[in-house]
């Protein structure tokens, strides 16, 4: 965590200047460069092949409960950012989700929320961020995290506080168990999160000349749908288009 929040610092001073245009800013981008080449030399090594072994011996029922139980914790997440963002609405849907999810779904294994018509609508702190006009700042590399940004980073430091399994690990009288429930939740996610990305990672490495500069503009077309609810405000050149048709 201490790398981390030194480059969180640094990248914050910096981003003082930076537009507020949501386009890639990268004054870090030798250091990020060598944390791209760190990140993925240990996902050839190590967590590819482990969400490869994931991919082929766990059932793909398994695999769905796995990732309806991560869906279901997000909730808190969730919640903050709906009311953050004012977006009521959503605060009904999602907490219709988790209440459904957390007993008829047996804890979040089963998605019954979803068959009721109660939809996903994914937020985090950084989308809230986001609307109360914080700009993105300095594209950075997170060790083992990947592509992120400054506000996103920040983001994601109050994301993992509003984790459930953060407090069930950090309040447990036991250590034993603390470090099993953290190390465990977290091996796991990464784990489903990474098969869930093995396709569009392998089509990335072997189409793009520049894969670091590719998932840099795909990271940020990503978090804009999010930020704009999946409609972006047109630029100058798509309005020009669109007239002109």
């Amino acid at each position: 965590m201490g790398f981390r929040e030194v480059v969180f610092v640094l990248a914050v001073v910096c981003a003082i200047d930076a537009s507020a245009d949501e386009i890639p800013w990268d004054p870090f981008e030798p250091v990020n460069r060598k944390i791209y080449w760190f990140n993925d030399n240990v996902d050839r090594a190590v967590i590819e092949p482990v969400a490869k072994g994931y991919r082929d011996i766990v059932p793909d029922p398994i695999k769905e409960m796995v990732n309806n139980f991560f869906e279901n914790l997000r909730y808190p997440v969730y919640l903050v950012s709906d009311v953050a963002q004012l977006k009521f609405d959503q605060v009904g849907e999602h907490t219709a989700r988790f209440m459904l999810n957390s007993t008829l779904g047996v804890g979040g294994l089963f998605d019954v929320a979803a068959r009721h018509g109660h939809e996903v609508h994914v937020e985090d702190t950084g989308t809230a961020l986001a609307y109360w006009g914080m700009p993105a700042g300095p594209y950075l590399v997170l060790p083992f995290l990947g592509p992120s940004n400054v506000r996103d980073a920040l983001g994601l430091l109050a994301d993992n506080f509003l984790n459930p399994l953060y407090w069930v690990a950090y309040k447990s009288d036991d250590a034993g168990t603390s470090d099993r429930v953290a190390y465990g939740s977290t091996a796991l996610r990464v784990i489903h999160s990474r098969y869930e990305l093995l396709d569009a990672v392998e089509t990335t490495r072997e189409g793009s000349l520049d894969p670091y500069t590719f998932i840099q503009s795909s990271y940020y077309q990503y978090r804009e749908g999010l930020v704009y609810d999946g409609e972006p405000p047109l630029g100058e050149e798509d309005e020009f288009e669109i007239t002109e048709e």
